[in-house]
């Protein structure tokens, strides 16, 4: 098998030589260059070609944003993963470099402890993304899925399966159903006129949260620490399992994304309409800093209210809540009223918060019910879970090979047969829409 060809980038002699060891001493990855600083990184990068290429955010003569804008002028492809400090400065900074294009990140190691154990979660959290994101590119060249809902063979397309007409989003219609068209819901207008530059984060209050599950915690890590395969294109479309009755009215939106996932979360969440008739429910694997930041960072981008969830906290119509960082999030429901709680139970998928609580929570509070989305991310997180959904009469929608950083949670549902749709990024927001608006009177 090919070798992933890595280019490792930071200003510390210490540093490079630390992730080039553990790098190489994996036979399914060899370090091909060194550079110190952005402007020496960009020289090499132009001469090797590397596969994916470790990124240290802050370096002189040229740091890490610096260099990405550059990259992106010249090279809008190669995977690259930038290496942060787990602040609240080094997490401001690295969502300003996934804005600019970076595909992930990995923290640095505490100081505190032993070097033992700072290598070998640096290990652990860096292999498997490098390994992902490499594969990802070579499967990338082989032909992948989409898949559209069409209408019922020998029907027309009624004006419920007709796309609505939101800009930039161009999904194929719904299937068929006996229920009465529904009204297009119109896109809300942003809070604020964005500029191409990264938002700056607001200071918001912290929130204290009270913690429902008193368990003892476990080290959780921030994304799925398991490499998948890459994911060979089928031969043949999916086989979806089919429905044996029309979907029911969809009451809550449930979203699971990994690695890739901020950036994916910027093109569809403010693309949701204000006036959407249902909330929406995500987690999002990133540490407690991270996902605060995204939160408030999504906040200024889009028409509905978006924040990161505390414990107590009501789930209602106009509202995006993100779990937070370490917490899994589940559903404690009381006759119309739905509330979040908060509990550091074992990591599932090496995760904490994890997508399939979240789902296996949100079925038994809504049954049939419920829309999963599971987008770009490693590992299998949220196909057990999208399993139940489908069990319990729910829908479920992924996002496409193509527009992923990596095609692993969304791939393990659709290999599953669970995806009623895999649709580009740009296209799932408007599949929401109109799944939402089924079942609903105009």
């Amino acid at each position: 098998m090919k070798k992933t060809r890595v280019l490792v980038v930071d200003d510390s002699a210490v540093i490079r030589r630390a992730i080039s060891d553990l790098l190489t001493a994996d036979p399914e990855i060899e370090v091909i260059g060194h550079a110190a600083n952005g402007k020496l990184a960009l020289e090499q990068i132009q001469n090797l070609h590397p596969d994916v290429i470790t990124l240290d955010v802050e370096m002189p003569v040229m740091d890490g944003l610096e260099t990405l804008r550059n990259l992106r002028q010249i090279d809008n492809h190669v995977p690259v993963i930038m290496c942060s400090t787990l602040t609240e400065r080094g997490a401001i900074a690295t969502l300003d470099a996934l804005s600019l294009g970076a595909s992930c990140y990995v923290t640095k190691p505490h100081t505190s402890g032993s070097i033992e154990e700072s290598l070998d979660s640096l290990r652990r959290e860096l292999l498997p993304k490098v390994k992902a994101l490499g594969g990802h590119r070579r499967f990338l060249s082989r032909p992948t899925p989409v898949l559209r809902p069409t209408p019922e063979e020998g029907k027309p397309d009624s004006p419920a399966t007709q796309p609505l007409t939101q800009p930039t989003l161009s999904p194929g219609p719904l299937p068929s159903s006996t229920a009465t068209a529904p009204a297009p819901l119109p896109v809300g207008t942003p809070k604020k006129t964005l500029s191409s530059a990264p938002l700056p984060a607001e200071k918001r209050p912290s929130q204290s949260r009270k913690v429902s599950d008193k368990s003892k915690s476990e080290p959780a890590r921030s994304e799925a620490a398991s490499p998948p395969a890459p994911r060979p294109a089928p031969a043949e479309p999916y086989v979806v399992q089919q429905r044996t009755s029309p979907p029911t009215r969809v009451d809550l939106v449930v979203i699971g994304v990994s690695t890739g996932g901020p950036n994916a979360l910027a093109v569809l969440l403010p693309a949701l309409p204000k006036n959407l008739p249902v909330p929406v429910l995500i987690v999002q694997h990133m540490p407690p800093v991270f996902t605060k930041l995204v939160a408030e960072r999504l906040n200024q981008q889009c028409a509905l209210s978006v924040h990161e969830a505390a414990e107590g906290d009501a789930i209602a119509v106009g509202s995006i809540l993100i779990a937070p960082g370490d917490f899994h999030m589940v559903i404690e429901r009381r006759g119309d009223k739905g509330t979040v709680r908060l509990n550091k139970q074992p990591p599932e998928n090496f995760c904490r918060p994890a997508a399939d609580v979240l789902f296996r929570s949100a079925v038994e509070s809504y049954g049939s019910g419920l829309l999963a989305v599971v987008l770009t991310g490693m590992g299998c997180d949220g196909m057990i879970g999208c399993e139940t959904v489908r069990k319990a009469g729910g829908q479920v929608i992924v996002q496409d090979a193509e527009t992923s950083v990596v095609w692993g949670m969304p791939g393990s549902v659709a290999e599953r047969g669970l995806a009623e749709a895999i649709l580009p990024i740009k296209e799932i927001a408007s599949e929401i829409v109109r799944r939402v608006s089924l079942q609903r009177k105009p």
